[in-house]
């Protein structure tokens, strides 16, 4: 039997998808090709009935077989041993995948006490999308009574978008709810500093302009030595006189394009994330990513 989701995509969410995006050829409309849930079990690794359980418990969420993950490397600080278990994982497609998708979005999201949307965040560049759930209680198929622990879930659903936009566009047809962000000339301020934080420095910048040559004429006459005391001090009441934002020390080094005041660079005036978002997006000529 056909899922009821799959059914739903073939027919209706790959027409209104093609012909969205102008594409020529139903196969370049993107798709969902597999979904994997991963259950992290800490420091209960050791424990072989809490093992079992979680066993028990994903099989019965996801409807498949799943496998204990191990640990690659040993790590003290970690209380990580090489081969021990680190968790739970399955690898769900096709129909299983669909069916999986329909209980989630229809019936598991909206039991998450005070649930307003899933985050805009957990996109990447290759069209994958991952959020976690806090509590696997939120499936039916869990029967509160036995459960011994409460555990959360990473869930990453792996589509064949080629950006951040195509793959929205799929999710938002499959009945995903999303967190809507508003959006100002192309800007997305949902990631980016409080807005009055930019402003407020935005004003700054503009006092310090204004008031630049006062503020330098009114300081050579206090450095000024060879000049009446009297002179000096009346220099300096009007100094005082003048808005405290006017001094240049006031102006916080910001990200021209978030806003971000910490990790900021001087000479390219962005921050770090802003650097690495646009060099990944291969924006800035004869950068390249190096690891060691």
């Amino acid at each position: 039997m056909i899922p009821r989701l799959k059914e739903q995509y073939d027919k209706k969410i790959v027409i209104d998808l093609q012909k969205k995006f102008s594409m020529k050829n139903k196969l370049m409309v993107p798709r969902v090709t597999k979904v994997v849930l991963n259950m992290g079990l800490g420091l209960d690794a050791n424990d072989k009935k809490i093992v079992q359980n979680s066993l028990e418990d994903v099989s019965l969420i996801s409807g498949q077989k799943p496998i204990i993950t191990k640990f690659k490397k040993s790590i003290s600080n970690f209380k990580t041993r090489k081969g021990t278990a680190a968790g739970i994982k399955v690898t769900l497609r096709s129909n299983r995948m669909y069916e999986f998708i329909d209980r989630l979005v229809n019936i598991a999201l909206p039991r998450i006490k005070d649930f307003r949307g899933l985050s805009m965040s957990g996109f990447d560049n290759f069209g994958n999308y991952s959020f976690g759930i806090k509590e696997h209680i939120i499936f039916p198929e869990i029967d509160f009574d036995k459960v011994n622990q409460i555990r959360g879930m990473d869930i990453t659903l792996v589509t064949t978008g080629r950006d951040k936009k195509t793959t929205l566009a799929l999710l938002e047809a499959l009945n995903f709810p999303f967190i809507k962000k508003i959006e100002k000339k192309g800007i997305n301020w949902g990631d980016m500093a409080k807005t009055s934080a930019i402003q407020r420095n935005l004003k700054r910048i503009r006092l310090v302009k204004k008031f630049l040559k006062k503020r330098e004429s009114l300081k050579k006459i206090i450095k000024n030595k060879k000049l009446p005391l009297e002179e000096r001090f009346a220099a300096q009441l009007k100094l005082a006189k003048i808005p405290r934002n006017s001094a240049k020390v006031r102006i916080r080094n910001r990200c021209e394009i978030t806003g971000r005041p910490h990790g900021v660079y001087r000479k390219l005036k962005i921050s770090r994330i802003a650097l690495r978002d646009l060099a990944s997006k291969g924006k800035i000529p004869g950068m390249t990513k190096s690891s060691w």
